[in-house]
């Protein structure tokens, strides 16, 4: 065989390579596009068994001896569970730690039931320290079902705090902190709001107003460790 030949049958091997490689290629891309729409699938049809709760870091400033309203965004139809939670390695040294679980569902303009469910809920300081302060009011004074006008719940949470926010039925855009009084409607399905001076908002006919609080709802939260059904 000449090296022309020679040369010509490399070339034609090379192609067909080339051609063989190109071709696995393509296959691999529609094996990876299937997968990909059907983890998304699996996603948006997942319970609450398989979402993941990373949570998200919320810092609420202001005064440590006033509560102030966050807005913590749901979704409905469907139990959502939201969870508040701080160490006592966050902030200043040993300021306390909190767990916080509560089941929501809002009505959705009236077409399901609305509840929100303490579910448990403890404080704790550091077990061998001594620590500088730990408020005896615990760090959530309130909350509140949003029930019709809004896709979530409220909560009185004590300022000049770091919280670690999650829910079962979505993810969080963000965190936005209103430095003064709101009187529009902000409410949406993915921020998490710190309202600094309350709200005062007309929606949709319904007139809601929201202060700011110093002491804790003794009849939603009457004790600072609960655990329902035990």
């Amino acid at each position: 065989m000449s090296l022309e030949q020679q040369i010509g049958a490399l070339v034609k091997a090379s192609e067909n390579l080339t051609g063989a490689v190109n071709g696995k290629i393509g296959e691999i891309d529609k094996e990876v596009d299937t997968a990909t729409k059907k983890f998304d699938q699996f996603i948006g049809n997942a319970d609450s068994r398989y979402m993941t709760r990373v949570g998200t870091s919320v810092f609420v400033s202001g005064d440590e001896d006033k509560f102030y309203p966050v807005y913590i965004p749901a979704s409905h139809p469907g139990i959502t569970e939201l969870q508040i939670n701080r160490s006592v390695h966050y902030d200043r040294r040993w300021a306390g730690a909190l767990t916080a679980r509560y089941l929501l569902q809002n009505n959705g303009w009236g077409g399901y039931p609305s509840f929100l469910i303490l579910d448990a809920f403890g404080h704790a300081n550091h077990p061998t320290e001594t620590p500088e302060i730990i408020k005896t009011d615990g760090f959530i004074a309130d909350y509140s079902n949003g029930s019709a006008f809004i896709a979530g719940a409220i909560f009185w949470l004590r300022g000049n705090h770091t919280y670690l926010i999650s829910s079962s039925l979505r993810a969080f855009t963000g965190v936005i902190t209103h430095e003064e009084l709101v009187t529009t409607s902000v409410f949406d399905n993915g921020n998490i709001r710190v309202f600094k001076s309350g709200f005062d908002v007309t929606y949709s006919g319904s007139h809601i107003v929201c202060t700011i609080k110093t002491a804790r709802n003794l009849t939603n939260i009457p004790t600072l460790s609960y655990i329902r059904g035990v």
